[in-house]
């Protein structure tokens, strides 16, 4: 590539409308080549996109516009990450006057590259909001029955399961029951009115990628009371959580689906007897952060590692997976189309809320002041500066991006390019 001993917009646009493009920067139309300097080799599940998705849509077009509109544009964004498409930074080497095009990155959830960063996030803000105490980890399971239930439509299916997980917590805490004169429950409620405070994550998928809508908590070992007590709860009535997820669960979708779904909740009373599989035994993590990032890890994230897919041979797709049953390692090789519509499953929508907070963390109560964060407030702006892309990647990659290839030199920034 030519040098130049200065750029600035001007001089850089003339520069580039003057060029006969045979540099690499430049393809020979003078659009910007996608792979120069850009740092990035194109991951596995980009590539399959980039190969498959064009025909893959046109042959389900109908049921991916219904099920999930916002697929077109979230997969061209995972496409173009970083490849110039997206637009990109322009810097110049003070030293060897090289010029360097970084490219934008797509910033989706969908994305394996982006969506760490968006996980990075995510758990920093968790951390920065949780007070130093245990927490339980509970995960909230359905029947494979209800998955059709909260596949479409996504949105309000999915936000009446965290409603049903909201529901039963609160009434955990709050009320009981017991049997009077033939076998009828009475309810009871507590006069002092406590508060948990938790976080909810759902996750959509199994190890082997089918639909299966779940919510993992984490949840503080203390309530608060209207009082203004604070008192520890690390007693958790596991039947009563089964139980009761049941009950609150299937009534929502009784009011919701009426009279049709009758038939098939008096058949999952039956079948449940025991009510559904809720998992609430304490987990005992290194730490705080190691239970977030272990709940955190696929919220925004594609629902598949690239190191489980062990083969893309630009027809088919093997990826592995360790049975749940019993243990086992297994492999599944499916076309390439098909395997996107198994991911698709898993989109969601544009600014949908896959982590929520509840109780006294959703908002700030009367013993904020006098309880212990876990972070510091003097150490939560630095902890920020850690996750910017110019530390991260310094970090993890033990080189700064900004940095000219060539001679490692700190370049100057030129110009934004849309």
């Amino acid at each position: 590539m030519e040098n130049i001993e200065t750029i600035n917009e001007n001089n850089f646009l003339e520069f580039y409308n003057s060029r006969t493009y045979t540099a690499n920067c430049f393809n020979d139309d003078g659009s910007l080549n996608k792979n120069y300097n850009s740092f990035k080799t194109t991951g596995v599940i980009a590539s399959i996109f980039e190969d498959h998705w064009a025909t893959t849509y046109s042959n389900n077009k109908d049921i991916i516009d219904c099920c999930r509109p916002n697929a077109s544009s979230e997969i061209q964004k995972i496409i173009d990450c970083y490849n110039k498409n997206l637009g990109c930074s322009v810097y110049e080497c003070p030293h060897c006057h090289d010029i360097i095009f970084v490219g934008h990155t797509c910033k989706s959830r969908f994305c394996s590259s982006c969506g760490y960063k968006y996980k990075n996030q995510r758990v920093e803000n968790i951390m920065q909001t949780a007070y130093n105490c245990q927490h339980r980890q509970i995960v909230f399971t359905i029947p494979e029955q209800l998955r059709k239930y909260f596949f479409f439509p996504f949105e309000n299916r999915i936000n009446l399961l965290f409603k049903a997980v909201r529901d039963t917590i609160y009434s955990i805490l709050n009320e009981s029951f017991k049997k009077i004169k033939n076998g009828i429950l009475k309810k009871y409620t507590s006069r002092i009115k406590y508060t948990p405070g938790f976080f909810a994550f759902l996750h959509t998928f199994g190890r082997d990628l089918k639909w299966n809508p779940h919510i993992h908590i984490l949840i503080a070992e203390i309530k608060l009371g209207s009082n203004n007590s604070c008192i520890p709860w690390k007693f958790f009535d596991y039947d009563a959580l089964s139980f009761r997820f049941q009950k609150i669960l299937l009534d929502i979708l009784s009011k919701i689906l009426g009279k049709s779904f009758d038939k098939e909740k008096s058949s999952l009373y039956r079948k449940y007897s025991k009510g559904f599989y809720v998992y609430a035994e304490p987990k005992k993590f290194k730490d705080l952060k190691s239970g977030i990032e272990y709940v955190t890890r696929y919220c925004g994230r594609v629902p598949i590692s690239e190191n489980r897919i062990i083969n893309y041979d630009g027809t088919n797709v093997t990826f592995s997976y360790i049975d749940h049953k019993d243990d086992k390692y297994r492999e599944i090789t499916l076309p390439a189309s098909q395997f996107i519509m198994i991911l698709l499953r898993h989109l969601l929508p544009t600014q949908f809320k896959i982590i929520r907070y509840y109780g006294f963390y959703r908002k700030k109560h009367s013993l904020h002041a006098k309880m212990i964060p876990l972070i510091k407030q003097h150490c939560k702006n630095f902890r920020k500066q850690l996750l910017k892309y110019e530390v991260s990647i310094s970090l993890a990659f033990n080189r700064n991006p900004h940095n000219c290839p060539k001679c490692d030199t700190k370049m100057n920034f030129v110009l934004y390019i849309n």
